[in-house]
């Protein structure tokens, strides 16, 4: 019922089920929207207290009680959605992978002069052409994004590869300004962020859980918080009681795979909610539909034909009785409140185990590595302060019974000279603590990364390592929103830095850098040269006046370019990279020696996929380097150390013929780049994270998949 404009979540007495035989005709929608949420059954969210607003709604408008996803992950159903097939996607990798040369409904809306927008959170400005955002997604330890291509689709589709396509996918604040002015595009695709669609999204927030226990139910709510605001504003807006318009609340896949028209198997039975101006109230419809269903009725709307699928209209039907305009007066919905979620939060002792696949190739050797407990282990940054004194950081989740089994805590191994061994480390968010970088410098370490706070917020979390344990660093957290540290350096025990990024409370994100003095940690200005966004990932120190830091910036188009920043002892500036001409440049991580300076990460272009990108700063200025092509086209370089002069590359590429990543290393000798054929030891993806040279001894970290759990990954070789 409505009570004052505040939907209550009772179902109206005597509520008419709405059926697919319904003798009622397909009514004309001058507006529709469509809002995409993640990972979620109809039993994980239809009835669940976390999700009062998606429940008022469905129970006060529409509800299909029968539909389905199409496939599993997510990417093929988004595919499907505006596609009508998931034209053999299976995955969920970059567009430029899984590209679909055949018309989607945004070709069909572009062919008949019909107006739409893509309303994405967390895009840092219209026509963004990244994977993700912020860029540096994935690795190891992995690092999700806000925002993800995966969950849009609309770049998947070639024809769609167009400026005028580009320009029409904007942030979500975009939203806002349309509705105040009316300015509302007859089809809008509002897609959150995985933080904000249920998903799960660390570093940023919570990763997902199982349906029903703590910390999903934290997720769940969340989300619902985030769409009943999106839908109140909507509804609040002056157009909406003035014609037909429809906002369509689906999820992408469920549980199981179950499934039905032409989509067997299947991605689950998902709750999808159609909130009309004027149409059905209190309707539940036992229809069975699916996301090639929802693009049916879109395409009768618009008076578009079919594609694919919805050309079997004997199997495929629209879903024309949640959308039969009845006359029923427009209500403005107002959020309800949503209850605060608390996550367990205890940091059992596991016991310690080694992985025992070593495997040895071009000089490189796996050696065994320590592990917490029997679920995933991850690490991704090294250093070392001597050849006895190494350390490797990154991540683990316990799997103990009394545990939180959806948290993720920190980790720390450290080599003595004979062997790795695991070494306690705080943890000090409620559910989440991760490490990505780590410095050392004489008998004395620092690990770097961020953990969420009381407020489920991201916070920089910086640990120091005394010579007998680990203990949680004071520092600066000038974050409005958020803020991460990826990367540190140190120059001696009284000279560290670290990097990353800080999120402002408008949304946009600026460079981060924290300083040790031996004292204190300090927050040190930086420059911000990019009008949308600006990031650093990685740190080198190599003198107390000599310190480079490297990352992106992000402005009004695309492609985004490569940050270097530079310490003089006095200040932090930029120093002009390499422009990119097609491909937008991210730099993952900086090291130098000998009088040279190398920066490594990756150049995306939106045709031909990603490629590794190496910078070089030699007599005063930077260039880019030449390198050998791997084969792949989906490749990133996420570490770089010297050793006696020589520079070493680490990361991952896309194996074509598996789809696994495979560890990506590259070597300059005197003759140029190389890529080093270093061992893969998992059965699927191998990545390394990081690399650091240790006297005559490099030594790389990273992850390895086997058999569906990641396992810490460290190769050493002689130098």
């Amino acid at each position: 019922m409505v009570v004052a404009g505040v939907l209550v979540a009772a179902l109206p007495a005597g509520a008419r089920a709405a059926t697919p035989s319904a003798p009622a005709s397909a009514s004309h929608y001058d507006h529709m929207f469509v809002l995409v949420e993640e990972n979620h059954g109809f039993s994980d969210v239809i009835g669940n207290p976390a999700a009062p607003n998606l429940n008022a709604l469905a129970q006060k408008f529409g509800l299909a009680t029968a539909y389905y996803g199409v496939s599993h992950p997510s990417e093929p159903n988004y595919v499907a959605l505006l596609g009508g097939n998931t034209f053999g996607v299976s995955s969920d990798n970059p567009y430029w992978m899984n590209r679909v040369n055949k018309p989607s409904l945004i070709t069909q809306l572009d062919q008949a002069g019909i107006s739409w927008k893509a309303y994405l959170e967390a895009l840092p400005y219209p026509g963004y052409q990244g994977i993700c955002y912020p860029a540096k997604c994935n690795g190891a330890p992995d690092s999700d994004p806000l925002y993800v291509s995966k969950h849009v689709a609309i770049q998947n589709f070639a024809g769609s590869l167009n400026p005028v396509d580009w320009s029409r996918q904007v942030p979500i604040e975009q939203l806002n300004t349309d509705l105040s002015t009316g300015n509302v595009p007859a089809f809008s695709y509002v897609i959150p962020t995985e933080c904000d669609d249920m998903h799960g999204d660390p570093p940023y927030c919570l990763d997902s859980g199982n349906p029903g226990d703590p910390q999903d139910q934290h997720l769940v709510a969340q989300g619902d918080t985030y769409l009943g605001n999106v839908v109140s504003s909507i509804t609040h807006a002056s157009f909406w009681a003035k014609g037909n318009n429809a906002i369509t609340i689906v999820f992408d896949e469920g549980d199981d795979n179950g499934g039905c028209c032409d989509g067997r198997p299947g991605g689950g039975q998902v709750a999808t909610v159609v909130v009309t101006s004027h149409g059905p109230r209190g309707a539940r419809d036992p229809g069975r539909y699916n996301h090639y269903s929802l693009l049916s009725t879109l395409q009768q709307n618009f008076g578009l034909g079919c594609l694919e699928f919805t050309c079997d209209t004997a199997r495929v039907t629209p879903m024309t009785p949640l959308f039969h305009v009845t006359g029923a007066p427009a209500i403005a919905t107002t959020p309800l409140p949503v209850s605060n979620f608390p996550t367990p939060t205890p940091t059992p002792m596991e016991p310690t185990n080694y992985t025992t696949n070593t495997p040895s190739a071009a000089g490189w050797t796996v050696v065994p590595a320590p592990a917490l407990g029997s679920s995933d282990n991850s690490l991704g940054g090294v250093a070392a302060s001597s050849p006895t004194d190494v350390w490797a950081v990154g991540n683990y989740v316990p799997d103990k019974g009394a545990s939180n089994q959806d948290a993720t805590l920190t980790l720390a191994a450290h080599y003595d000279g004979t062997k790795w061994s695991t070494v306690p480390t705080p943890n000090v968010g409620p559910n989440f603590n991760t490490f990505y970088g780590v410095a050392a410098k004489d008998g004395k370490a620092w690990a770097v990364g961020d953990r969420l706070d009381a407020k489920f917020e991201a916070r920089a979390l910086i640990e120091a390592w005394d010579g007998t344990h680990w203990t949680v660093a004071d520092i600066p957290q000038p974050g409005p929103m958020r803020d991460l540290l990826l990367g540190a350096s140190a120059v001696s025990a009284s000279d560290v830095w670290a990097v990353g990024e800080q999120q402002g409370s408008d949304g946009m994100f600026g460079t981060l850098a924290e300083h040790w003095d031996g004292t204190s940690w300090t927050a040190v200005p930086t420059p911000d040269p990019g009008t949308s966004g600006n990031h650093l990932y990685g740190v080198a120190a190599l003198g107390p006046d000599d310190v480079w830091a490297v990352g992106q910036q992000n402005s009004a188009a695309a492609p985004d370019q490569g940050l270097i920043e530079h310490w003089d002892g006095m200040s932090w500036s930029v120093v002009p990279s390499p422009t990119q001409q097609t491909a937008s440049a991210l730099l993952d991580s900086v090291a130098g020696s000998g009088g040279q300076v190398w920066a490594v990460g990756e150049a995306d272009d939106p045709m031909n996929g990603a490629s590794p990108l190496v910078e070089q700063f030699q007599n005063g200025a930077w260039s880019t380097v030449a390198l050998p092509g791997d084969g792949s086209n989906w490749t990133s370089l996420w570490g770089v150390t010297t050793a006696n002069n020589k520079p070493w590359a680490v990361g991952t590429f896309v194996d074509l013929a598996s789809g696994n990543n495979e560890a990506l290393m590259l070597y300059q000798g005197n003759s140029g780049w190389s890529i080093v054929n270093a061992p893969n030891p998992g059965s699927g993806s191998n990545i390394l994270g990081g690399v650091a040279a240790s006297g005559n001894t490099l030594w790389a970290v990273g992850l390895y998949d086997n058999a569906g759990s990641n396992l810490p990954l460290i190769e050493r070789h002689p130098s």
